[in-house]
């Protein structure tokens, strides 16, 4: 994995050949920080397109409403239009947090999603997961 973009907050890295992008947060981000944050993310999908993605939400602080309200009016339609194919998370440990990440995915329900998502327990079996999709489109892709 190449790194990306790394603050104390999260780090982004990414893998070109398995168009594989992963985002490990730490903390509570809000206001600019976190919007920051979720724009890189689309600017990394888009710029490599992506199409698998690992969210490492462990560490990952509550998100205010505000910072919420944002999320569902910008990052999720992003998200919702972006190439990925399949999102893989590990969720917070923090209640909060999986609170609001759970009013986000309800949303992304609520759009024209072709994106599979689905909560891991364990990094090696979501990546297990997510690169079952980058195994398929690189085979198609060298056809």
């Amino acid at each position: 994995m190449q790194l990306y973009f790394q603050n104390s907050f999260v780090k982004l890295s990414y893998d070109k050949i398995l168009r594989l992008g992963k985002a490990e947060w730490r903390g509570r981000l809000h206001g600019a920080e976190l919007r920051e944050a979720y724009l890189l993310c689309h600017e990394m999908i888009n710029r490599f397109s992506l199409i698998s993605w690992l969210a490492d939400d462990r560490l990952m602080g509550a998100i205010s409403p505000a910072d919420l309200k944002w999320s569902l009016e910008v990052h999720v339609p992003n998200m919702a239009k972006s190439s990925l194919k399949r999102f893989a998370r590990i969720p917070s440990k923090f209640e909060k947090n999986r609170e609001a990440v759970g009013v986000m995915i309800n949303k992304g329900y609520t759009l024209d999603l072709s994106l599979e998502l689905r909560d891991f327990e364990d990094e090696k079996e979501a990546m297990k997961w997510l690169l079952e999709t980058s195994q398929v489109s690189s085979a198609t892709s060298s056809l």
